[in-house]
């Protein structure tokens, strides 16, 4: 009786809201409207309370089960544990599952093999399973569901940093594609992410002349942020209209000591240049080196630029002699990148700052855009959303990475936790304050960043940035520059993950088990292969090469002109083409652009853009 009043009271509801639903040809879609669980893992602060977890997962879902049918597992870690407890359950499913296959197979044989011999198999031990039903009930009149369990082969929605782990995780056969339901019920998110953005976590890609992607299966849903920082060059507009020079007539380092000769002569009291000009660079190792590319304001994602040592690129070279030159004649004068001083008046300056920086000294200098903020390997595409290939249902997962990126309330609560609990919200400012540190998340790893409500921690800059609806956040990240190597995933061999890091090794492992397989009697179980890894391992190169470069950039920094024994001049420039041959020359440096390497960072380099780089038609 219980059962059948359930039923009539569920077809009841179904038939209200339009009559004509319940009609003899309706199908119902099973997969999007029965109720299920599913997981969602993310990263937490250390003082996050296991307590606090729970209230949270509470008022999650009150939304997801009334609004989707469907019950949030809450599973959040330290940083440090993480991505251990990630990668560690991904590959326990896959081993089970590859163990239930390897079973079921063998089940067949001896079946098969049974039958031949007309004899009866032992029946086979099973475990009784945990139920995934939903079970409903009616409770004072209103039907209450009871969510499936948990299965002991699922994971859902899990949080990852950059395109290294996407690659990875895509590599290791862990990733749904999300491309159909962005497609579907999901296109609502191309009103709110970029382009660009979600094209950083496309892999399969075709990439046209244009370099836009024309093709590619989405495996990660990014969070929106503010990437990079702006570096202006402000020129003193009194001085430069003294000596009529436009903006245009100072935008470059060629012509800007003009400028600076001048402005040194008729104005000695001034500062000449504050600050040295920067170099955008994305260097290949942990700190500034002399191993990376160059990126201008028009690179692109799949933008050719060898990884390489940045000796060779003239543009850095005839920078480094301009403000060797400028030290020299005593023009530049170091300080704070991000405020010109109280105490001296100046003629020029490299500030760095956000886009309401001009604003702060239009009236005074023409502030011209040196270097326009820039995304890099480790921005883009900085935080995303994956659902791994062992969920319950990709687009019951997409509902809910959706509502994280379009959903103010609910952003908000994976965000903050309960209010009144964890947070208040001031009533006149809309300003979160915490009450406490028990429920601890990155703002950056809880979803879109531009529809969350900004709090009392934040910076005086990101609290500007989030005025009217985050307006001016959004306009900043239309002037991203991405970084050409924003889609490359460099491998970084190590010692302890060269087994299964190197492709090289792997090409070695499958060449000696092909060639073990041959021989009759192969028995899989007993193939052991453990040669040693043939090349220096990746993460010792780039150490050894951030030295290196340590070594030379004082050398650089160092260096005084001088005249040689025939009477030449040596200029920085010169003796920058001395050190280049020397560097090029070195051991690491070899092992780093060795091309029969397939590890080494520049055959990696080259092998990726040969694969995903545009397609030119011929």
């Amino acid at each position: 009786m219980k059962k059948i009043l359930v039923c009539l009271l569920l077809v009841a509801a179904m038939c209200l809201p339009v009559l004509t639903g319940c009609s003899d040809d309706t199908t119902v879609d099973e997969t999007t409207t029965k109720p299920l669980t599913i997981t969602l893992y993310g990263i937490t602060g250390e003082t996050t309370t296991a307590e606090a977890i729970q209230a949270v997962q509470d008022k999650i879902n009150e939304y997801t089960e009334g609004k989707f049918n469907t019950h949030i597992i809450l599973r959040l870690f330290p940083e440090a544990q993480y991505y251990n407890e990630i990668e560690s359950r991904l590959a326990e499913i896959e081993k089970r599952l590859a163990d239930e296959a390897a079973a079921a197979k063998k089940r067949k044989e001896e079946e098969r093999a049974a039958k031949r011999e007309n004899r009866t198999l032992a029946p086979e031990t099973t475990v009784e399973a945990v139920t995934t039903d939903a079970e409903t009930y009616v409770e004072n009149g209103a039907i209450k569901t009871v969510f499936p369990a948990e299965k002991n082969t699922q994971v859902d929605i899990f949080m990852v940093h950059g395109a290294s782990k996407l690659n990875q995780y895509f590599d290791n056969g862990w990733l749904s594609s999300l491309s159909d339901a962005l497609a579907n019920d999901s296109k609502v998110l191309y009103n709110y992410i970029a382009t660009d953005l979600l094209d950083a976590a496309k892999l399969e890609v075709t990439v046209e002349s244009d370099y836009s992607v024309s093709r590619g299966s989405v495996y990660g849903i990014p969070n929106n942020n503010v990437f990079g920082e702006y570096v202006y060059l402000l020129v003193n507009k009194e001085i430069a209209e003294r000596f009529y020079y436009k903006p245009e007539d100072v935008s470059t380092l060629g012509n800007l000591q003009y400028f600076l000769m001048d402005a040194a002569r008729d104005y000695p009291d001034y500062i000449t240049l504050y600050n040295n000009p920067t170099f955008n660079i994305e260097y290949f190792t942990e700190n500034e080196s002399l191993v990376g590319g160059m990126i201008t304001n028009t690179s692109k994602i799949y933008s050719r630029s060898l990884p390489r040592d940045i000796l060779n690129i003239t543009s850095y070279t005839n920078s480094r002699q301009y403000m060797y030159t400028w030290n020299e004649e005593g023009y530049i004068v170091e300080g704070d990148y991000y405020s010109l001083p109280e105490d001296r008046q100046v003629a020029a300056a490299f500030i760095k700052g956000d886009i309401t920086t001009p604003e702060k000294y239009e009236d005074d200098y023409y502030v011209i855009t040196y270097q326009n903020p820039t995304a890099t390997r480790n921005d883009r595409p900085g935080t995303m959303f994956c659902v791994s290939a062992y969920t319950s249902n990709v687009n019951r997962c997409m509902q809910i990475i959706t509502a994280l990126q379009t959903v103010k309330s609910f952003r908000d609560t994976f965000q903050y936790g309960v209010e009144g609990v964890h947070y208040t919200t001031d009533e006149y400012t809309g300003i979160v304050t915490y009450l406490n540190q028990d429920y601890s998340m990155n703002p950056a790893d809880t979803g879109n960043l531009f529809i969350m409500t900004p709090n009392t921690g934040m910076s005086e800059y990101m609290l500007k940035m989030a005025e009217n609806n985050w307006a001016l956040a959004k306009q900043h990240n239309r002037n991203v520059i991405n970084s050409p190597y924003v889609a490359f995933p460099l491998r970084i061999v190590t010692k302890d993950n060269y087994k299964t890091v190197s492709n090289v090794w792997k090409e070695m492992y499958n060449a000696a088990y092909a060639e073990a397989s041959q021989v009759d009697g192969f028995d899989e179980s007993q193939f052991v292969f453990d040669e040693p890894y043939p090349y220096e391992y990746t993460d010792v190169i780039l150490e050894k090469l951030q030295e290196l470069s340590d070594e030379y950039i004082q050398k650089i920094d160092e260096f005084r002109e001088y005249v040689d024994e025939e009477g030449n001049t040596v200029t920085l420039k010169d003796y920058i083409k001395k050190l280049r041959i020397e560097f090029d020359s070195s051991e690491y440096y070899k092992m780093y652009v060795d091309a029969t390497n397939g590890d080494s960072p520049y055959a990696q380099y080259n092998a990726w853009y040969a694969k995903n780089g545009p397609q030119t038609s011929m």
